[in-house]
C-alpha cells in the first residue's frame, strides 16, 4: 500500500485547505495509506477522513501562539516564531513513499528532506509562476527555486506553470483541482437576468477595480450578484455607494455550498475579473450549473476554457471589451444556451474522480 503524506498549515476557510482535504480523503477512500500533517490547532472548516491526521496539542500551540503575538507587539516581528518546530514535530514521526508539500512548506523544504530521506517529496503549485516568483516569494526566491531543483517532482495545474518551472525540474505533473460542489446540483435554466461572481474580495488578485468598471456597463435590468467575502469588502461596499452601482452589482457575502448552487442557477452568465488564479474552483462550480463563462484571459482561465473553446476569454484589463461580450450574451439567449452545453462538457475534466485518477497514476508510476 502506497503510504502518502499532504502537508497544510491549517485547515481554516481556503482554496489549498478545501483542495488539499478533498483529494486526501478521496485517495484514502481509494485504499492509500494517507497522513495528514496539519500545523495548526485551530478551528477546522474541513473534515479530515484520512487513515492519520497530526496536528499539535492544543495548549502547547496555543502558547506558541501567544508567545508570538507578543514579540511581535514589543519587538516588532514575529520572525522568531516560524512554522519550524511544528515541522520538525509533526515529521519526526512516520514513514511516508510521498510527501505533497503545500506552499506554505516550500522554504523549509531542506527540513523535511533531512526528517525523511528516503521520501519522495513533491512540491503542489495552486498559483502562477509569475506570481510566486515576482511576488509571494520574491524575497525568499532562492530557498524556492532551490526547493524546486531538489524535490522529486512539481505538481502545477495548469501549462504556462509547468512550462515556466520545467526549466529548473524536469519532473512536472499537470494535475487539475477537482471540482468540489457537489455535482447534483441545479442547472441554470439561463431565463434570470443575474451574472453571477464569486471570489475572495481582495481588490488586486481578483481584480475588484475592474469589477467595478464593468458593473457601470451592465444592461439595464441586469444585475451582477457577487459571492464571496474578504479583507476589501468595506472598500468595495464604499465604491459601489459612490459610483451610484447599487442596482447592478450586489454583494451577496460567504455562501455555503447549498446558497452557492443557488447563486450560481439563479444566474445565467458567470464572470471572472481576476489578475491571476492558480486553478479557480469557482470557475468549475459555475461550469458544472451549466453557466457560459467569461473572464480575462489569464493561463488559469486558459486552461479551463481550454484557450477559449469553452468559453469567453478577453484581454486582461480591457473593461470595455468584457462589457461588450456580457452584452452579446445578455442579448442571446442562444448564445447562452451554446455557451451553456460548452460549459457542461469541460466539467466532465474536472471531476473528483477524473483527478483523483490522475493521482493514483503519480503514486503508482
Amino acid at each position: 500500500m502506497v503510504s502518502v503524506a499532504f502537508a497544510v498549515s491549517s485547515l481554516s476557510m481556503g482554496g489549498i485547505e478545501r483542495v488539499t482535504t478533498t483529494i486526501a480523503n478521496g485517495l484514502a477512500s481509494r485504499g492509500f495509506d494517507v497522513t495528514l500533517v496539519n500545523l495548526s490547532h485551530r478551528k477546522e472548516f474541513f473534515p479530515v477522513r484520512t487513515q492519520r491526521h497530526l496536528r499539535p496539542g492544543w495548549l502547547s500551540y496555543n502558547w506558541w501562539r501567544i508567545k508570538r503575538k507578543i514579540s511581535y507587539v514589543f519587538c516588532g516581528d514575529d520572525h522568531g516564531y516560524t512554522w519550524e518546530p511544528w515541522i520538525r514535530s509533526q515529521f519526526k514521526k512516520g514513514k511516508y513513499d510521498y510527501i505533497i508539500l503545500n506552499p506554505d512548506f516550500f522554504v523549509f523544504y531542506d527540513i523535511v528532506r533531512q526528517l525523511h530521506p528516503e521520501s519522495k517529496i513533491l512540491l503542489w503549485m495552486h498559483n502562477n509562476y509569475d506570481i510566486y516568483v515576482d511576488k509571494y516569494f520574491k524575497e525568499q526566491l532562492k530557498l524556492l527555486k532551490h526547493a524546486v531543483r531538489e524535490s522529486d517532482g512539481i505538481i502545477c495545474l495548469e501549462s504556462y506553470s509547468a512550462q515556466r518551472w520545467r526549466q529548473l525540474n524536469g519532473n512536472i505533473h499537470l494535475i487539475y483541482n477537482p471540482l468540489t460542489l457537489d455535482d447534483q446540483g441545479h442547472r441554470s435554466s439561463l431565463l434570470g437576468k443575474t451574472i453571477a461572481a464569486t471570489s475572495r474580495l481582495v481588490k488586486e488578485q481578483k481584480g475588484l477595480d475592474y469589477l467595478l468598471a464593468v458593473a457601470e456597463s451592465v444592461p439595464d435590468g441586469w444585475q451582477i450578484s457577487l459571492a464571496g467575502d474578504g479583507d476589501d469588502r468595506g472598500w468595495l461596499q464604499s465604491e459601489i455607494e459612490n459610483k451610484g452601482l447599487a442596482g447592478k452589482l450586489t454583494l451577496c457575502g460567504a455562501l455555503d455550498d447549498d446558497a452557492l448552487d443557488e447563486h450560481y442557477a439563479n444566474a445565467s452568465i458567470f464572470l471572472s475579473t481576476s489578475r491571476w488564479e492558480g486553478f479557480p474552483l469557482v470557475a468549475a462550480e459555475a461550469m458544472s450549473r451549466g453557466l457560459p463563462f467569461v473572464s480575462f484571459d489569464i493561463p488559469a482561465m486558459r486552461e479551463v476554457t481550454d484557450d477559449g473553446q469553452y468559453g469567453f476569454l478577453v484581454p486582461l484589463g480591457d473593461t470595455t471589451r468584457m462589457g461588450e461580450v456580457l452584452g452579446e450574451l445578455t442579448d442571446d439567449a442562444d448564445l447562452r444556451r451554446r455557451y451553456s452545453d460548452l460549459s457542461l462538457e469541460r466539467v466532465k475534466d474536472f471531476s473528483l474522480d477524473q483527478v483523483l485518477n490522475k493521482w493514483a497514476e503519480l503514486f503508482n508510476e
